[in-house]
């Protein structure tokens, strides 16, 4: 999902400032060089929004887990000095 959301927006910037140059007539050295450029940054920001997204997904995936499957009480095992458990020990 990461590495999806990187390259979708890279190719989505890459696309959309390919058209704009050639629409305003500038040079394909001039177009292809800002497009790169465009490409570069915005896979950049992609990569980190995937990487929040999937965050949010694990970090949701497993709220949701333990809502479903809650963990059992553990039993509270006897002392084994003989005292109680909240009580300090006397010298």
């Amino acid at each position: 999902m990461i590495r999806l959301c990187g390259a979708a927006l890279g190719f989505l910037a890459f696309s959309v400032t390919t058209f704009l140059g050639i629409a305003a007539g500038n040079t394909a050295e001039v177009t292809i060089r800002r497009a790169v450029g465009a490409m570069v940054v915005f896979c950049v920001l992609g990569l980190c929004t995937g990487w929040v997204a999937n965050r949010v997904l694990d970090e949701h995936a497993l709220a949701k887990s333990r809502e479903m499957f809650p963990k059992e009480p553990e039993e509270e095992a006897p002392a084994e000095s003989g005292e109680e458990a909240g009580e300090p020990a006397t010298s």
